[in-house]
């Protein structure tokens, strides 16, 4: 009976050295498979941010990359008439191109030996405005007849025939009551 006990212990003092081996076991193959998620992230992280590449196949130069990022330069700060409710609003109105880094010679000259032809074509714009567009949440139908009018008699680019403008930017179309 003597010898049953002490086979009852050994058993229970070799149990939980099993138990953690087994623990142990577990561990390192969790942080083996948590090693190999990270390799495969950094992999994938590493093909997808490829450098950027041109059209002719080469790859795009850090001052090429600065002359194709985009920026913003101040067309006209106006107020501009409507009467279309009955009453005369005026609506100080800024507009904003967003161009190439490259264009910005171009289109700051041109905007600023064209401030009258610019401030014509976007008050007769304005003027025929429909009140519902001056209360659209986004002023898309503004900015879209805008857009379309400021590329038409902006210069366009030699070889593609574009215009150097992207998309422009309505800020603060605030209307005023006049003659009050």
């Amino acid at each position: 009976m003597a010898e049953h006990k002490t086979d009852k212990s050994e058993k229970e003092t070799a149990a939980p050295a099993e138990g953690r081996k087994s623990n142990l076991k577990v561990i390192l193959i969790v942080a083996a498979i948590m090693l190999i998620e990270a390799g495969v992230l950094i992999g994938v992280a590493m093909l997808t941010s490829a450098p950027s590449v041109k059209a002719d196949g080469g790859f795009e130069s850090d001052q090429e990359a600065a002359l194709n990022r985009i920026i913003e330069i101040a067309v006209v700060h106006d107020r501009f008439p409507n009467s279309k409710q009955g009453v005369l609003y005026l609506y100080d109105t800024q507009i904003t191109a967003r161009v190439k880094a490259r264009h910005e010679k171009a289109i700051t000259e041109f905007v600023a030996g064209n401030q009258a032809l610019i401030k014509t074509t976007i008050a007769a714009l304005w003027r025929n405005a429909e009140p519902r567009h001056f209360n659209e949440p986004l002023l898309s139908t503004l900015t879209r007849q805008a857009e379309e009018a400021l590329k038409e008699i902006m210069p366009k680019d030699p070889k593609s025939g574009e215009s150097l403008i992207g998309s422009i930017l309505l800020e603060g179309v605030t209307p005023y009551r006049a003659g009050i």
